[in-house]
């Protein structure tokens, strides 16, 4: 379990093994905002663990005011996209060879608002909008989604790269969103009213569960709820934005990711890409 808070990682640790008393579970502490956490997680995952069949970059934080981690990368892009490309590329050498294992990237219905802006990821030359970063980083992540799947299947491998969405989902991120904060009594009794309507975090988790483990699957795709405009519902291939289809700006996004986060990963290896 990789948790950022290891106080409620417990807790969760608690009630797992009380549904399933035999589970073996090792939790290591992960900030994915904080490129030396990543680093230092892959270093204990390498001591403790060793190797590994699945990964599923699921942090995510949405709207917040502008703020940015030690490295100044902007925190939405930083903790729903950066962290999850060094993280993937420090664990990759780490994946078992001999059976087939795959990388699940969790997107979101804003990325179909989503830019992709490779010379301004980083909310250095326009005003800085919420609402926007937060779609920017889902589209980032959807386009590195196709792109490390391509660049995997270019070498053969056994691993495969897809991603899912959950529609919508009655959780608490909102609680570190002052956007998304109920503040007066009429925000709260509506918010009351529409709870209801809202699928459980149980139910939002299937599209990522499909993804993480149906037989059925191949790399690049793209799962989330079959319902009405994907908010609810029976999983199922979910729609992508064409900025992330864009094999072009895919590689230029990852070249960009290289350099901010310092993890380089699976050179690209296609003719005219100018590495080897």
């Amino acid at each position: 379990m990789a948790c950022r808070n290891l106080d409620k990682a417990e807790k969760a640790q608690s009630l797992i093994r009380a549904e399933a008393p035999a589970a073996n579970i090792t939790i290591i502490r992960l900030d994915v905002s904080d490129l030396e956490s990543v680093r230092e997680f892959s270093r204990q995952f390498v001591e403790k663990i060793g190797e590994l069949d699945l990964l599923i970059n699921n942090a995510g934080i949405v709207a917040i005011p502008l703020s940015r981690n030690s490295a100044g990368h902007e925190l939405q892009l930083a903790t729903n996209y950066l962290g999850a490309f060094a993280l993937t590329g420090l664990l990759l050498p780490f994946f078992c060879e001999t059976r087939p294992a795959r990388i699940v990237n969790v997107g979101s219905l804003a990325h179909r608002l989503g830019k992709l802006d490779v010379e301004n990821l980083n909310w250095e030359r326009d005003e800085y909008d919420q609402w926007k970063a937060y779609a920017n980083s889902k589209v980032a992540t959807l386009s590195f989604t196709l792109e490390l799947d391509r660049r995997l299947q270019e070498r053969q491998s056994n691993i495969i790269a897809l991603a899912a969405h959950p529609g919508f989902a009655n959780t608490n991120i909102h609680e570190g969103s002052p956007a998304l904060t109920r503040t007066n009594p009429v925000s709260k009794w509506i918010h009351k009213k529409m709870e209801a309507l809202i699928p459980t975090a149980a139910s939002a988790a299937r599209s990522i569960i499909l993804a993480a483990e149906s037989k059925d699957v191949r790399g690049g795709d793209y799962y989330g709820p079959g319902g009405f405009l994907e908010i609810g519902g029976k999983p199922g291939k979910a729609k992508i934005n064409p900025i992330a289809r864009d094999t072009q700006l895919g590689k230029q996004l990852w070249s960009v990711s290289e350099s901010m986060t310092g993890v380089g990963y699976l050179p690209d290896c296609r003719p005219g890409a100018g590495k080897p």
